[in-house]
């Protein structure tokens, strides 16, 4: 496992080999918060057209050399580079639908979702938004152009979609039944299922057992599980969340990084607690909110728990949508997230017919998925 120094406990606890990779760059500037607009420019230059790649490229050849086969995901530009340079084979995985976009089923984009909102409500198709996207981002990745020239390797199309795809197999490891096979995606692509994974290395004894006392001590609590940039700039979300579970009575679980502890005054009826994996915490949800993260939509949905949606960034507005066609919950616009807000849209998710049908249709569907056997089963077949 090639990958930032982050992933090094993680890897030690499953027993893969790890090699680290520099960091990625974080946001530099003004000292502007995360919603600043020179803050969120910012992040998606460094997200498309990372500083680091170059030095990534050199990391990573020796390892590339040595392999019979590299898989990577949405983020691994440097290593669909060293694949071409060192002239390896290379499967794509990634874990949201976004990352292969189709036209038939157009998706909502980072950065372009207002103006696909104002869109959808005057009746026009989605399905120009994929090339504004291509056009968008491809203007800010000229410095991997740049790179393919250098090292005289062909780069066919667009770094982010074609650069990255496998001439061989491309894995979507996420349910067909949100992510169902599309006409004009890539030659190989495949999509597995879920790949359900309980992370040992998160979440301690003490902590669990904390967790089923208090879920035990009474009725099902709503749990509120920011994810994405709002774990480490949480603005509103906590104190907005704690307030709503207060206005509708109802007893809660907090997921939040340590340092926001403090933020909590202590109450019987809410439990603040660090991050925990979601096949321990969200078994005993009555309802989940959350960023939409296609994990925590997915484990949410395995176990039959309504979803409320609040997407602020990348694959969540997409990963929303999906949710809501398919019958898994209902979105919030992070733009109104506020208690009186948060409590009428739980009310009416929780007595939303379609969603109760929904995830009665799709938890045994998710519970017999095994994304990582069908991932596995086409790599071999491949080597």
């Amino acid at each position: 496992m090639a990958a930032e120094q982050s992933h090094a406990a993680a890897c030690a606890t499953i027993d893969l080999h790890f090699s680290p990779l520099h960091e990625c760059a974080a946001v530099q500037g003004d000292g502007a918060s995360a919603g600043h607009p020179s803050a969120w420019r910012e992040r998606l230059r460094n997200t498309l057209a990372p500083d680091q790649l170059d030095s990534e490229l050199q990391q990573l050849l020796p390892l590339v050399e040595e392999a019979d086969l590299v898989i990577g995901n949405q983020l691994a530009y440097a290593g669909r580079l060293a694949c071409r340079v060192a002239r390896r084979r290379w499967v794509f995985s990634a874990a949201s639908p976004l990352a292969i976009p189709s036209r038939q089923d157009a998706p909502y984009w980072p950065y372009l979702y207002r103006y696909q909102m104002q869109a959808a409500r005057l009746g026009l198709s989605q399905r120009w938004f994929l090339p504004l996207a291509r056009i968008g981002t491809r203007a800010l990745m000229q410095s991997q152009v740049r790179s393919y020239r250098r090292l005289g390797v062909e780069l066919p199309g667009h770094p982010r979609f074609e650069g990255l795809y496998s001439s061989e197999l491309n894995l979507l490891m996420t349910s067909p039944e949100l992510a169902p096979l599309q006409p004009d995606w890539p030659q190989g692509t495949k999509v597995t299922g879920f790949a359900w994974f309980d992370p040992p290395f998160l979440g301690g004894a003490d902590q669990e057992e904390a967790l089923v006392a208090f879920a035990r001590a009474g009725s099902a609590p709503i749990v509120f599980a920011p994810g994405g940039s709002t774990r480490v700039d949480p603005g509103r979300f906590f104190e907005q969340s704690v307030a709503a579970a207060n206005l509708l009575g109802r007893r809660a679980i907090v997921v939040a990084a340590k340092k926001f502890h403090d933020r909590f005054t202590p109450q019987d009826d809410v439990l603040v607690t660090g991050y925990f994996p979601y096949a321990r915490l969200f078994r005993h949800a009555a309802l989940v909110v959350h960023s939409g993260g296609i994990g925590a939509l997915g484990w949410a949905a395995r176990f039959g728990v309504p979803s409320l949606l609040a997407p602020s960034e990348w694959d969540q507005f997409d990963n929303a949508r999906r949710a809501q066609r398919t019958g898994l919950g209902r979105v919030l616009d992070i733009e109104n997230y506020t208690a009186q807000n948060i409590a009428a849209a739980i009310r009416s998710v929780e007595s939303d017919l379609q969603v109760r049908q929904g995830l009665a249709r799709m938890a045994p569907i998710l519970n017999a998925e095994d994304g990582a056997e069908l991932a596995c089963a086409a790599v071999e077949s491949l080597l």
